[in-house]
């Protein structure tokens, strides 16, 4: 009698270890998927959507693209937890998210959307973005959502107001976080058309290391001159140059000729989307910073506008772009009475003809059908 029961026991053992055993092998078996799960309310253009997935391990890299282009570079900063908010225009859109399993397999889902905004309703799509800020802890949140040039709007943390942020004179908040961890973020406006307020609230982790400080790339336009300044500019090893997605220059510390300027006087009259792109170690997917240019079509010349300009005392223009006529052989530069060939008729830069820091007279000499000889001379105080 022991011995069948011990049989009988054996039989069962074996039965429930198989069940158990089919069962781990079932779990390592999930084929691997991803949904978009979609969040919106009603008539407005602010859109939420999540990456649901299920049998991908957590260090899988995603990917989001919208109406066929990837969000990259600091954009990648406001995809918390996999979760992608986007201010959209009106019209029809398609979302994708991309997943790459193990640098071999990539599973992917899309989302068509079509976005009707009300323009009845009073209260505004408040939407912002955000990014680490010269420091791990700190962190530069800026408005984006029409109408907030002429609109009051307040900011808060973790539900306490963010009182020396509600001026918004420049449309971003500035916070220094005190430690790592998740909080709740909010931008919020009461108007005449909207008494009862509206907000809108974004998690944000906030990590104790350097992946994802990436600088704050800028660049001023003069005419069809664009002059890169933004801070650690000098400490920078290289940035690059687009114009309309092509790369048309590459500035590196390494290169004497480094100038920090793009210049478009060679291109058509139009419009042009240039940007200033770079990676760094604490930045390796990339940050940029672009601006639509108009190059307009020749207009009647107005001498008034000539002048002789110096940019940080490392590049000095003239701005004769407008004057049409003026005679590229009549042009003649000087540094301290000697001649000097410039990069181009109305650019010199002053690293290549000045070696030693110090005050130096650079004066410029051109003659126009229209408005006869243009002389003028200024000093800098190169460094």
């Amino acid at each position: 009698m022991k011995k069948i029961g011990i049989k009988y026991f054996l039989i069962l053992s074996l039965l429930f270890g198989f069940i158990s055993c089919n069962d781990d092998t079932e779990d390592l078996d999930i084929e691997p998927k991803v949904e978009i799960v979609i969040d919106n309310k009603e008539g407005s253009a602010v859109y939420s959507f999540e990456a649901r997935t299920s049998g991908v391990e957590d260090d899988a890299k995603v990917i989001w693209s919208i109406d066929g282009k990837d969000i990259e570079g600091e954009d990648q900063q406001n995809i918390i937890n996999q979760i992608l908010d986007y201010l959209f225009k009106s019209g029809k859109h398609t979302i994708c998210v991309r997943i790459i399993i193990n640098e071999e397999r990539t599973i992917e889902a899309c989302a068509q959307i079509s976005v009707d905004i009300d323009q009845n309703k009073p209260c505004p799509d408040l939407f912002f973005r955000s990014k680490r800020y010269q420091s791990p802890f700190t962190y530069k949140f800026i408005a984006n959502f029409e109408g907030r040039e002429n609109m009051p709007y307040e900011w808060s943390v973790n539900g306490r107001l963010v009182q020396e942020a509600s001026k918004n004179e420049n449309q971003y908040m500035i916070y220094n976080f005190e430690k790592a961890g998740k909080y709740e973020v909010c931008i919020m406006t009461e108007t005449p058309d909207c008494p009862e307020g509206i907000s809108y609230c974004k998690i944000i982790e906030v990590m104790d290391d350097e992946n994802g400080l990436c600088p704050e790339l800028s660049f001023n336009i003069e005419g069809s001159l664009m002059f890169a300044n933004f801070y650690g500019i000098d400490l920078l090893e290289t940035y690059e140059w687009f114009v309309d997605g092509q790369l048309v220059e590459t500035e590196s510390l390494q290169n004497q000729g480094r100038d920090n300027l793009l210049n478009l006087e060679s291109y058509n009259p139009g419009t042009y989307t240039i940007c200033v792109r770079t990676e760094t170690p604490d930045c390796p997917t990339g940050t940029e910073f672009c601006k639509e240019v108009v190059i307009p079509e020749p207009k009647s010349i107005d001498c008034s506008v000539f002048d002789v300009v110096n940019y940080m005392n490392k590049v000095t223009v003239a701005t004769t772009l407008s004057i049409s006529d003026i005679d590229p052989e009549s042009v003649v530069w000087t540094i301290d009475g000697t001649v000097i060939t410039p990069i181009s008729p109305r650019v010199v830069r002053l690293m290549d003809h000045v070696t030693q820091s110090g005050k130096y007279e650079i004066c410029y000499r051109a003659v126009s059908q229209t408005c006869g000889t243009f002389d003028k001379c200024i000093e800098i105080d190169y460094k």
